[in-house]
């Protein structure tokens, strides 16, 4: 055989080899992923799957890689601590069409908030037809609780906890207007989706200013809502006050007739700052600043530390991080997107969304919507998963810095 034929076999057979182990590969990896989405026999009904997706050892991997660009920052993943997410494989809920229990496989994590005792995640079906659920988790087994199906299949991208009224408050947005939630903690105490198999009762008051929440955190008796947008005027962090009781002040017809008319303001240039003077003025709100970036969380300790989260798609996400916050007496004055000293980013696994400090201020908890079903199948296979499963728990320490 000459030359020029054995290259050509050799060629061929590199080809065929390289060819036949993509095919494996892809297998694999459908295997892979068919083999993380749970059926409804493998959870009890109305609960959630509690089994992880990864080890705990190909997260701590994911982490080792980013401490390296977090260097000189005083901030290392390696000394996180971690709390599996329910319900990534499947979860049960209500149909509301029929109102009968449904199984889902394609939950998507968005918000995060804790209490003295608890974790609460909130999430969404990426299919568009069952309820949001809200999943509880104890904080010191780390081990799910049970499930709060809620009466709505809302984004629920926001959710707090007020401990002044021991209350969750979860944003329950519709298309056309923004929402807040409330469910007392003696309610959520009471409840087991197994008794009632319904939806747990609520509290629902709309809020007219608003659409696409991303975040809500409490800090001195406000309310701060964060608006995701990809353009400068879409996306927003506004401060709402709240009564003694806790809730947000509502617009009167007096109230929207005035709204009205700022709208209608003839010079455009000026109408968001007569808009926004208006509403201050008005009591509706309390500030006003245009947000960052792919904004997604946001949470402010008692002290005034500010943590905002920023998720940028594939690429690694980051902590945006304020040590103190301004003299909050005049809150039209504050200027809550200005960084002051510290870290100005840190780099964090992907497709971060809320992030939550917990009130003593010893840890800052975060969640990823990366292990939903639609986001972690991985289409290149040669290149390892690209997820994260976990609530990921880092220290923090409160200083003296101004």
């Amino acid at each position: 055989m000459d030359v020029k034929k054995r290259v050509i076999l050799s060629v061929f057979g590199l080809v065929l080899l390289l060819g036949l182990g993509l095919v494996f590969l892809t297998i694999k990896n459908n295997y892979t992923y068919q083999n993380l989405i749970a059926t409804p026999s493998q959870v009890p009904k109305w609960e959630a799957d509690v089994r992880p997706l990864q080890s705990e050892k190909q997260v701590k991997g994911q982490l080792q890689k980013l401490n390296q660009k977090n260097a000189g920052k005083e901030v290392s993943l390696t000394d996180s601590k971690f709390v599996v997410i329910p319900g990534l494989r499947g979860a049960w809920s209500i149909d509301p069409k029929n109102g009968q229990a449904a199984f889902g496989t394609d939950w998507v994590p968005q918000g995060l908030t804790q209490s003295a005792d608890d974790y609460y995640v909130s999430v969404y079906d990426g299919d568009h037809h069952l309820n949001s659920l809200i999943f509880q988790i104890d904080k010191k087994s780390k081990k799910y609780v049970k499930t709060l199906i809620l009466n709505s299949k809302a984004h629920v991208g926001g959710i707090t906890y007020d401990d002044d009224h021991q209350r969750l408050i979860y944003s329950d947005d519709t298309d056309k207007m923004a929402g807040f939630g409330y469910l007392d903690q003696a309610r959520i105490d009471a409840y087991q989706a197994s008794q009632q198999q319904a939806p747990i009762k609520s509290e629902k008051i709309n809020w007219q200013l608003g659409i696409r929440t991303s975040a809500i955190t409490m800090y001195q008796q406000q309310l701060i809502v964060a608006k995701y947008g990809f353009h400068q005027n879409d996306r927003s962090i506004v401060s709402i006050p709240l009564n003694k009781a806790g809730f947000p002040p509502t617009i009167s017809d007096q109230g929207s007739e005035m709204l009205a008319k700022v709208v209608d303001t003839a010079d455009k240039k000026t109408l968001e700052k007569v808009f926004i003077e208006s509403l201050i003025k008005s009591g509706y709100i309390s500030s006003f600043n245009h947000g960052w970036d792919r904004m997604q969380g946001i949470s402010l300790s008692k002290s005034g530390i500010m943590i905002v989260s920023q998720s940028n798609g594939r690429h690694q996400g980051k902590l945006l991080i304020r040590y103190r916050m301004p003299d909050p007496s005049r809150w039209e004055k504050m200027n809550l997107t200005s960084i002051a000293k510290g870290p100005a980013t840190v780099a964090i696994p992907r497709a971060v969304e809320e992030v939550s400090i917990n009130r003593e201020e010893t840890e800052l908890a975060m969640i990823f919507e990366s292990g939903a079903k639609k986001y972690r199948k991985n289409n290149y296979p040669f290149l390892p998963p690209d997820y994260m499963d976990r609530i990921l728990i880092l220290p923090m320490q409160v200083t003296n810095e101004a």
